[in-house]
């Protein structure tokens, strides 16, 4: 984990303990971002004083929320945040955010914006279909904050590791997970949680992906490759060839439904080729991870 974001209560504390928090921090090799209301932040003193400071901490970044329409004036906030946010060298997390607009070009301190209906919203229980159609509609404009990955009762109609998958299907620079540590440290698939990477070299959409239905991804970081499937609200059975990867054996290391309880997974380390192909059997809102690595 690269960063940790740090709530509001950090307001309360001196310079001397957001200090002492930041070094401890870089010990870990963690940056902070702290998070702060937008409408704290409309004046060029605000900006300047805010900014200003937390670059004179050693803090790495802010979480900015609640801007939440899209007004002149509020698209105009984010160029000033931004712009104040780079003279000071920090990078910024948009919370409460409209979507991505392709801004990031010219901000490229700009790390995500949440522009989702994510794990946030604590009442949707339908998450199997509403997760299979985000990944080729919202995700089309840009990189969203989903909060994504949680094993508790949130994750509504989807199974442990459809879950896991989302987290490698998503697309967020800034990949903020939604599960609580202890349970990811405590998974059966911790290993390969831990490997699925903010940033992807290639991804490839594979056939059979239907928006609602079933998402198949493809993802490379570096000569190691992922192969996720989120799948809608329906039990399905799929052939999934892996012909994506290079010449030569791959040792994988494969994630799949426990087809007796949505609330664990069932994991299996094996080799193969690109000539191989895996069959994955998945139950209602189920899913798959598979990673492959030389």
């Amino acid at each position: 984990f690269e960063y940790h974001v740090i709530e509001g209560f950090w307001d309360r504390w001196s310079d001397e303990q957001i200090r002492e928090l930041v070094e401890y921090s870089r010990q870990q090799g963690v940056g902070l971002l702290f998070w702060k209301h937008s409408n704290q932040l409309h004046t060029p003193e605000a900006r300047e004083e805010f900014f200003g400071r937390l670059h004179r901490l050693g803090v790495a970044g802010a979480k900015i929320d609640f801007l939440d329409h899209e007004a002149k004036e509020v698209i105009d906030h984010y160029e000033a945040l931004l712009e104040k946010a780079a003279e000071n060298q920090m990078v910024i997390d948009f919370h409460g955010a409209n979507k991505p607009t392709g801004r990031e070009r010219t901000w490229p301190n700009e790390l995500v914006r949440e522009a989702v209906r994510g794990m946030e919203s604590s009442s949707l229980r339908e998450r199997a279909r509403h997760e299979t159609i985000l990944a080729f509609t919202c995700f089309l404009a840009g990189p969203a904050e989903y909060t994504a990955m949680h094993f508790g009762d949130r994750r509504g109609d989807t199974t442990w590791a459809h879950q896991i998958a989302s987290f490698a299907i998503f697309d967020s620079p800034l990949l903020t997970m939604a599960a609580h540590p202890q349970s990811v440290l405590d998974n059966p698939a911790a290993d390969v949680i831990k490997s699925i990477p903010a940033v992807w070299d290639e991804t490839i959409v594979l056939p059979g992906s239907q928006i609602g239905e079933l998402a198949v991804f493809a993802r490379r970081t570096g000569q190691t490759w992922f192969l996720a499937v989120m799948c809608g609200p329906e039990a399905r059975t799929i052939q999934a060839p892996l012909s994506f990867l290079g010449d030569g054996q791959y040792k994988a290391s494969l994630v799949r439904d426990d087809k007796q309880n949505d609330a664990a997974v069932a994991c299996e380390d094996r080799t193969v080729q690109r000539s191989d192909t895996v069959t994955i059997e998945m139950t209602n809102g189920g899913g798959f991870v598979g990673r492959f690595s030389k």
